[in-house]
């Protein structure tokens, strides 16, 4: 995440601590795990205090440098009032808390209600906007449609778009269920008529690394040295049958959601496993069309996922939309494609066209893509051509206790160097070479490293 948006996510927390003198600045990132605190400025610190509190950077090594703190030197209610800002920045930003966060509260304010009838807008809601055929309707995190419609009126007032997270009023609707009368919040900010649009930004290589260090499956964190994953990426993983596509998904779940990144997952698998991935990460959105679902509610799901990232993107956030499996959603594009005949080729490319989103916006956040998929299903070999990260899962290497393994003489990362930092890329190089040299053993060394080390 970027210095300028950090800042703006997590504005009063940096007041509370650039009103501090430094001495205690300086105590707070040391009880925080922060290295060194004396080498920077206050300003420094405190950015670097604020990623590491909020989850945003990787917990930074141990390290032996500088006095260790006393417990009495930082005031018990000091770290609680940075626990309790962070929370208060992360609920204010939906794209961060998701839209289940919502205040639950009641209002009663008839004056809120612009229509000429129809009841009092006495309800608050939130909800992302799935746009219809004429006017929408909100839906919660996990794409289920709410009783809460939205009118065409209302979209063209606010310029509002599909995917958008909204905060407002609702009113009775005389046919039955609500409909948004005010609008308050698009995304977290004031209502904007002005807003940049996704495919308006210039596309840019990640740049930042989303740390995979904070798993404790030893594949992951390997990945992170020799494969690792960018804010932007566009990630494949191949696995055959039972190589762990839906165990890699929901540990890239877990990483992202601890680095505070906006998760999404599209689960197509079996049942079982949808409610699996919702309870092992709570803060993600789940959009779940398992096995048994229509070609058509799966194409919904996907489409609101991918503008609900969309959204979060452009207004300068980090998402990562995770999708188990793409050969699932091929599927029902060409399930679809078949039913609709005259909208084939459209219908058709809308796989592609939702991977291809993946990428950096210049000037604004990031969206990335990481999708599963069958290794022996020929339909997906274009979009490997397509991937700037090809991870290749091998049941062979599938350790006790690990949901999947990682054959990593065969994946790689496009422009690997721009997220790693010069002993990071040291390390990586010397690790791909004990692979090279050694094969199965050195694999193995890798990965039981990794174990002990607890990279």
């Amino acid at each position: 995440m970027r210095e300028s948006e950090l800042l703006r996510i997590y504005r009063p927390l940096y007041e509370y601590l650039d009103g501090l003198n430094i001495y205690g600045v300086r105590n707070l990132a040391r009880a925080f795990g922060v290295n060194a605190p004396t080498s920077e400025k206050k300003h420094e610190l405190i950015v670097r205090l604020i990623g590491v509190a909020s989850g945003i950077v990787a917990p930074e090594p141990r390290s032996n440098k500088g006095a260790r703190v006393k417990s009495a030197e930082v005031p018990p209610e000091n770290i609680e009032q940075v626990r309790r800002l962070l929370a208060e920045c992360k609920e204010a930003m939906p794209f961060l808390a998701g839209p289940d966060s919502a205040e639950k509260a009641e209002f009663h304010d008839s004056a809120a209600d612009r229509r000429t009838s129809g009841g009092y807008a006495d309800r608050r809601c939130i909800g992302i906007l799935e746009c219809l055929g004429a006017g929408g309707r909100l839906c919660t995190k996990d794409g289920a449609r709410t009783d809460v419609f939205v009118a065409q009126s209302c979209i063209d007032e606010y310029r509002l778009r599909e995917g958008d997270l909204i905060s407002g009023y609702a009113g009775e609707r005389r046919e039955g269920g609500a409909e948004v009368v005010q609008v308050i919040g698009v995304g977290g900010l004031a209502p904007s008529v002005t807003r940049a649009l996704f495919e308006d930004f210039s596309a840019q290589f990640p740049a930042e690394r989303i740390s995979l260090s904070s798993s404790a499956c030893a594949p992951m964190r390997a990945a992170d040295l020799l494969c690792p994953i960018g804010k932007g990426q566009r990630v494949l993983f191949r696995a055959p049958a039972a190589g762990g596509k839906t165990s890699f998904i929901r540990e890239m779940a877990h990483c992202a959601a601890l680095a505070d990144l906006r998760t999404v997952i599209l689960a197509f698998g079996r049942p079982e496993e949808c409610s699996e991935l919702s309870a092992a990460v709570p803060s993600a959105s789940v959009f779940a069309a398992p096995f048994g679902a229509l070609p058509a509610e799966r194409l919904r799901a996907a489409r609101l996922a991918l503008a609900y990232c969309k959204r979060i993107a452009e207004a300068g956030g980090d998402a990562v939309l995770l999708l188990d499996s793409l050969a699932e959603l091929v599927r029902a594009c060409a399930a679809e494609a078949d039913y609709h005949g005259e909208r084939r080729a459209e219908v058709l490319s809308f796989a592609e066209r939702l991977f291809a989103s993946a990428r950096r916006l210049k000037g604004a956040g990031s969206l990335t893509v990481v999708a599963s998929a069958p290794s022996e299903d020929g339909s997906i070999d274009r979009f490997a051509d397509a991937a700037n990260s090809l991870l290749y899962g091998s049941a062979e290497w599938i350790a006790p206790g690990e949901g999947f393994g990682i054959d990593f003489a065969r994946s790689s990362t496009q422009r690997a160097d721009m997220l790693l930092n010069d002993a990071e890329r040291a390390s990586a190089a010397s690790l791909r070479a004990q692979i090279a040299q050694n094969g199965a053993s050195g694999m193995a060394a890798v990965l039981q490293s990794m174990k002990k080390e607890n990279l």
